[in-house]
């Protein structure tokens, strides 16, 4: 599959955002904040036209991110959207 001009210079912005996604969650899962940091999640998905904006990522453990992509998908979505809207300046 051929990657479009969309999913290239989002892939740049990803390679930027995910280490300040990173430092902004001091290591720790962004939901459960009890296990490590160790994926960067997409909170609207980039195969729905999200992007790697800062304010569209969370660092989630693997329990976690595994979650958000399960059966409570939407409802971690609002949660993380909500929690992002609520730190921005």
């Amino acid at each position: 599959k051929m990657a479009t001009k969309r999913k290239i210079k989002d892939d740049v912005l990803f390679r930027k955002n995910k280490i300040l996604a990173y430092e902004r969650s001091g290591g720790m899962c962004e939901l459960c904040r009890c296990r490590p940091a160790q994926e960067v999640h997409h909170i609207v998905y980039r195969s729905h036209l999200g992007t790697s904006i800062l304010s569209n990522l969370a660092c989630l453990c693997n329990e976690c991110h595994t979650n958000a992509h399960g059966v409570n998908a939407k409802l971690i979505r609002e949660y993380l959207i909500r929690r992002n809207q609520n730190e921005e300046i």
